[in-house]
C-alpha cells in the first residue's frame, strides 16, 4: 500500500522581480544571470501578507479543492520548510487549523533545505505503508527572500518564494515507495545559513552576513552535476526500471544548467526534463510541488505516467524517487 497523488496545489506570490531589477543595484545583467542559471524572473513574497505559513495554507486549500475531498478526512500533514515565519507551532499545525482538519490528524514539519519536499514525501509514504495514515497532505513552502543577502549577486539572484502541496491517498494496487536518500555532512559548509536568534553573537564580526544564505556556487554546481545523475542511475538499478521508459524527470529547479547536464549525462532527451525555473527561480522545497501543479494544470501530467523525482541541496543532501502518477 502506497500513497498516490490525488490532488495538487500551489501558491505563487504576486510580486515579480526580473533580472533587470537586480541589474539596477547590482553589478549584473539579464544576460549574465540567464546564461549562468536559466532564470529570467522570480516571485518575491510580501513579507507581511505572504508568509511561509499563509502560502502553505493557500497551496493546501488548492490541493484539497483539486482532490475534491473533505479536509476532515486528512489524517497526516507534513510540511517541508527551511524559512518558517514561526518557530512554534509548526507550519503543519497552522495549515491544520486553516483547513479545518480533525484532531485525529497528526502534524509536524521537516527541514531538509531544497530536498525538503522529497523528505516530507518519503516520510508521508512511510506512514501510509505502515497503515498509520490513509490520506496525507505533503507541503513545501519557502520565503527565501527573507534570508537572501542582496549584496551578494551570486546568491540573491537565484531564489524565489512560493508553496506547493500534494494530497496522497493510500492505494493498495500501487507499488511500495521506491527511493534513495543520501547525505554528506562533511560537504555541508559550502551551502549554509546560521540562525539569527543567537543574542550572544549579535556583536560578532560578520554574524549578520552569516545569517543570510551563503553558497560556494562552483562547489555546489560540481556536486549536483555529479551526484544527481548518479543517484538516478542507482535508483533505476535498485528498482529495475529502464530510464528510457520514464515519461518525466521532475528535478529540483535550482539551475537550468544542472538540469541540462543531468539530461546529457543520462543520455535522455532534454524535453523529458520540464522546467519552470525561468519564471520562478529556486523556490527550495516548494520547487517540485510547484512544478507538478503547473504540469497538471497544463495537461502535461497524466495518470499512469512514470516519473523520477530528484532533489539536492544543503546538508549536503540528495534524494531520488520513482513514482507512478
Amino acid at each position: 500500500m502506497t500513497g498516490r497523488i490525488i490532488g495538487l496545489g500551489s501558491y505563487i506570490p504576486k510580486k515579480i522581480v526580473t533580472n533587470d531589477d537586480f541589474a539596477a543595484f547590482l553589478d549584473t545583467s539579464d544576460e549574465w544571470i540567464t546564461e549562468r542559471t536559466g532564470i529570467k524572473e522570480r516571485h518575491i513574497a510580501d513579507h507581511i501578507t505572504e508568509k511561509p505559513s499563509t502560502m502553505a495554507v493557500e497551496a493546501a486549500k488548492k490541493a484539497i479543492e483539486d482532490a475534491g475531498i473533505d479536509p476532515k478526512d486528512i489524517d497526516l500533514i507534513v510540511t517541508a520548510c527551511t524559512t518558517p515565519d514561526l518557530v512554534i507551532p509548526s507550519m503543519s499545525c497552522v495549515v491544520h487549523e486553516a483547513i479545518g482538519a480533525s484532531e485525529n490528524c497528526g502534524c509536524f514539519d521537516v527541514n531538509s533545505a531544497c530536498p525538503g519536499f522529497v523528505a516530507a514525501w518519503n516520510t508521508v509514504q512511510s506512514f501510509i505503508e505502515t497503515g498509520n495514515a490513509k490520506l496525507a497532505l505533503c507541503i513545501g513552502t519557502e520565503c527565501n527572500s527573507n534570508f537572501a543577502n542582496y549584496n551578494d549577486r551570486g546568491t540573491c539572484i537565484l531564489f524565489g518564494d512560493g508553496a506547493g502541496a500534494a494530497l496522497l491517498k493510500a492505494d493498495e494496487s500501487a507499488k511500495p515507495n521506491q527511493f534513495i536518500m543520501r547525505s554528506s555532512g562533511a560537504r555541508g559548509g559550502c551551502l549554509r545559513c546560521e540562525a539569527a536568534r543567537q543574542p550572544d553573537r549579535w556583536e560578532e564580526e560578520d554574524f549578520k552576513t552569516a545569517t543570510s544564505f551563503y553558497m560556494q556556487g562552483r562547489e555546489v554546481f560540481k556536486f549536483a552535476v555529479s551526484e544527481v545523475p548518479q543517484i538516478i542511475k542507482d535508483l533505476s538499478e535498485k528498482f529495475s526500471f529502464d530510464l528510457n521508459d520514464i515519461d518525466m524527470f521532475i528535478l529540483h529547479q535550482a539551475n537550468a544548467r544542472i538540469i541540462e547536464a543531468t539530461a546529457k549525462k543520462l543520455g535522455i532527451p532534454r524535453d523529458r526534463f520540464p522546467m519552470n525555473i525561468m519564471n520562478y527561480g529556486n523556490a527550495s522545497s516548494a520547487s517540485i510541488p510547484m512544478l507538478l501543479t503547473s504540469l497538471k494544470a497544463e495537461g502535461r501530467l497524466k495518470p499512469g505516467m512514470k516519473i523520477v523525482m530528484a532533489s539536492f541541496g544543503a546538508g549536503l543532501t540528495w534524494d531520488a524517487n520513482y513514482i507512478i502518477f
